[in-house]
């Protein structure tokens, strides 16, 4: 008889790897259901330790190698300086969205909307509105319907907010924990988790450069203009008197992640508002301020920012993003360009690997 026919189609190898995986993939399962509570609070670490990381080197040149003591002063400075102030801006825009939602349930309850609807259909608008194509609809009853909805929604979204505090407070020190960790073995951990991935050291390369680019160039590109953008709009509306401007800042800040419309969404009916009520200059510097501080920046802040670090057509940029968000909410922001990066960077390697052979 051949060998061929003598050997075992399983052999020990075989069943040892069979069972050394399926045993990685179940401790890997219940480690991830271990962590997925506080999976947020992990991932918004990690990003604030990537983002501050270059200040940490220099700390820790001071520190002159001591790790613990770089890793504290970190992350004492990342409680004071950026999550200190976020949650400050959070409480400040709940407290925003409560008022919004009262300010909303009242109008529509009032009748106060029937009387500003009139002002409209008296206005130079109500030539527009009464144009034989926007005649047909029934614009008043999708208003008002559309005002019912947001307050309904507005109603759900109060409820779940107050549900989630304690959680949120809850991760707030986890992060606070995990950030300490980040900052003093985050390098380790980044180079021990790239050394296990089953690649040949150019795409591993490649794939971490990739990785790294798309990061940065999000980061500066997309979420530090939607931030100050946010700022902007938040800061025109206080000045001339348009209400909630905490509120319609995040709005904006949101509104500028999407390609078409962007910030022009919210402070072009932050004017609107300032015409109805009769301030018609106001009105006009609110437009002049969005245009020329809001939204022109964004033209050239965008592409000066991005540049070519991501090396991703705009239209999957946005593409990600978007999808990024629906799937994985304001993360998303970073996940989905990322996301979108690695699959053309593994498209590539087929490509090499495979494709081409």
């Amino acid at each position: 008889m051949s060998d061929t026919h003598s050997r075992p189609l399983l052999s020990s190898d075989h069943v040892f790897s069979a069972a050394f995986f399926l045993v990685l993939l179940f401790l890997l399962y219940q480690a991830g259901r271990f962590i997925e509570p506080f999976l947020s609070a992990v991932i918004w670490a990690a990003v604030i330790v990537i983002v501050l990381y270059p200040l940490h080197a220099k700390i820790l040149k001071l520190a002159r190698g001591r790790r613990n003591l770089a890793a504290g002063v970190m992350t004492v400075f990342t409680l004071i300086l950026v999550i200190g102030p976020a949650v400050l801006l959070f409480a400040l825009l709940t407290a925003q969205v409560v008022d919004l939602f009262s300010a909303a349930t009242e109008f529509v309850q009032s009748g106060r909307f029937v009387e500003v609807w009139n002002r409209v259909k008296t206005s130079s608008l109500g030539a527009l509105l009464g144009h034989p194509a926007l005649a047909e609809l029934d614009i008043k009853s999708h208003l008002i319907k559309g005002l019912g909805d947001f307050s309904a929604g507005m109603a759900g979204q109060l409820g779940l907010l107050i549900k989630n505090t304690l959680l949120a407070i809850l991760n707030l020190f986890i992060m606070l924990f995990v950030i300490f960790f980040f900052f003093r073995d985050g390098k380790t951990y980044a180079s021990e988790l790239t050394d296990i991935l089953p690649f040949p050291k150019n795409h591993k390369q490649s794939i971490m450069e990739k990785l790294s680019n798309t990061f940065s160039a999000v980061l500066n590109g997309l979420f530090l203009v939607a931030l100050l953008q946010g700022f902007l709009t938040a800061v025109g509306f206080f000045i001339f008197g348009v209400p909630f401007g905490i509120f319609w800042g995040f709005m904006a800040m949101i509104a500028s992640l999407l390609p078409f419309g962007g910030t022009a969404l919210i402070w072009i009916p932050g004017a609107l508002y300032l015409f109805l009520k009769g301030s018609t200059l106001k009105a006009a510097l609110l437009a002049v301020w969005g245009v020329l501080f809001v939204s022109t920046p964004d033209n050239f802040l965008k592409p000066l920012l991005i540049g070519r670090k991501a090396k991703l057509p705009t239209f999957f940029l946005f593409l990600g993003i978007l999808g990024g968000i629906n799937v994985y909410g304001i993360l998303g922001v970073l996940f989905g360009p990322m996301i979108v990066t690695l699959l053309t960077a593994f498209i590539q390697i087929y490509r090499e690997e495979y494709a081409e052979r």
